[in-house]
């Protein structure tokens, strides 16, 4: 914006100046053409006087006539030196010059027979051709001037001035001064107006694509909810069917296991009722799927502040946490929101982390969750604990199911929570495991 500004500044500056030089010749033209029309006047009106005392001779006939009428015109102020030349271009006579000068110069002639006055500044003619020289700097105004009767047709004649330069230059350096004044001022005014202008003009477009960035990222985020919804609308009505399918099989193989364990073996009963236990905790996960599910269907796009994920969650496994006399704990930052269905992933694949947690965890054992915010607008969980850590063989096979390391595990919560992860667009990984306890990281990656 600044560059843009100074450059058109400047070119409104170069504007100003060419036209401010274009006015400054023109009106120097002007001011030493007055000067050479004045002596014109006076040539003209003593040629007009001298004529009438000649009687039927021109004054171009009598010998002297042309100079001595120009010595009446010299009168003039500042005028050092003339030259009278015939209409023939010869010279005639001159005063004021000792020695000799060069014809004149064929444009000059023309122009003066052409019956054109004009003067210019010159250089004084070198040496001591002038028997007075220049009061200043050399430099002398030159003028020519046609000698003509007026309302005669030709002329008889041309003259040629040289006179002080003084006047005629400190005229021209005040109309120099006040011009190059008056542009300065006419470009300041107008650069403060273009300025003005400029940045008005900036600001509006500055406001504009802000809005059409705004509006932009508002199609893109609809179309997105557009062609996830198209996609998953199908996909989850299949799922959401099969699911509900799978809630009937599981329930009555819970209530089968509860009943084989009262009336069996006191280990057979140990065993029955950690495969009650593991039938009730899938179809608590089942329910949750269906749960999130049908909000994706039903409820349409919301948004869920970061900090309640974990509480969330927290809220799910406190029953468990206080059968078993483990403390929950969660920390973190929050100021984001996430996206429904990412959020609703997220709490499930935190829940079965700390299911996980719990149930490793002896009495007075502590869990863990805590929030905070990566780089480019990723979220980070970590659920840690105080166990004994994970055995070696199960950290080699982490997220595969049918490995695990409760008596009667299954293996299938890590494995679920993994692919919950990856589903919501993050990642799943076991920071650490130990003497000192566990901790998993999910991660979910900030939103384009």
């Amino acid at each position: 914006m600044l560059s843009g500004a100074l450059l058109t500044i400047l070119i409104f500056g170069a504007v100003v100046a060419l036209v401010a030089g274009q006015v400054r010749f023109g009106l120097r033209e002007q001011i030493l053409r007055r000067e050479a029309d004045a002596l014109a006047a006076v040539a003209a009106l003593q040629l007009d006087t001298w004529a009438a005392e000649y009687g039927a001779l021109s004054v171009a006939e009598v010998p002297g006539a042309l100079l001595v009428t120009v010595l009446q015109a010299a009168r003039y102020r500042g005028v050092i030196a003339v030259r009278v030349f015939d209409g023939r271009g010869n010279l005639n006579a001159a005063d004021g010059v000792v020695g000799e000068l060069p014809p004149p110069e064929r444009e000059d002639w023309r122009r003066v027979v052409a019956g054109e006055s004009f003067a210019r500044l010159s250089p004084a003619p070198a040496g001591d051709l002038l028997l007075v020289p220049p009061e200043d700097s050399g430099e002398v105004l030159e003028a020519w001037v046609p000698l003509r009767r007026p309302g005669a047709a030709g002329v008889a004649g041309a003259a040629q001035f040289w006179l002080e330069s003084g006047a005629a230059r400190r005229e021209l350096k005040g109309h120099d001064r006040r011009l190059w004044v008056q542009a300065l001022a006419g470009w300041g005014a107008g650069s403060l107006v273009i300025g003005l202008g400029l940045a008005w003009a900036f600001r509006r477009l500055t406001v504009m694509n802000a809005q059409l960035r705004a509006r932009s990222a508002d199609l893109e985020r609809a179309n997105r909810e557009l062609v996830l919804a198209a996609k998953t609308s199908a996909l989850g009505t299949v799922t959401a069917h099969l699911i509900h399918e799978l809630k009937n099989p599981l329930a009555g193989l819970e209530l089968f296991v509860a009943g084989q364990a009262e009336s069996g073996r006191e280990e057979d009963g140990r065993e029955l009722a950690e495969a009650s236990a593991l039938t009730r905790r899938l179809r608590t996960m089942v329910n949750d799927v269906v749960a999130v599910l049908r909000d994706e269907q039903s409820a349409g796009a919301f948004f869920l502040p970061v900090e309640e994920v974990p509480q969330l969650a927290l809220t799910k496994v406190h029953a468990d946490a206080g059968a078993r006399g483990v403390s929950l704990e969660a920390t973190g930052a929050g100021g984001v929101e996430l996206a429904g269905r990412r959020a609703n992933l997220a709490v499930l694949v935190l829940r079965n982390l700390l299911q996980n947690a719990i149930e490793a965890q002896p009495a007075g054992g502590w869990v863990r969750v805590e929030t905070r915010m990566g780089e480019r607008g990723a979220v980070e969980f970590r659920v840690c604990d105080g166990g004994v850590g994970l055995p070696e063989p199960v950290r080699a096979r982490l997220f595969q199911p049918c490995v695990s390391a409760k008596p009667g595990g299954s293996g299938l919560g890590l494995a679920l929570s993994h692919q919950l992860a990856l589903q919501a667009g993050g990642s799943l990984e076991l920071e650490r495991s130990g003497a000192a306890g566990t901790c998993f990281r999910l991660v979910l990656a900030g939103e384009a």
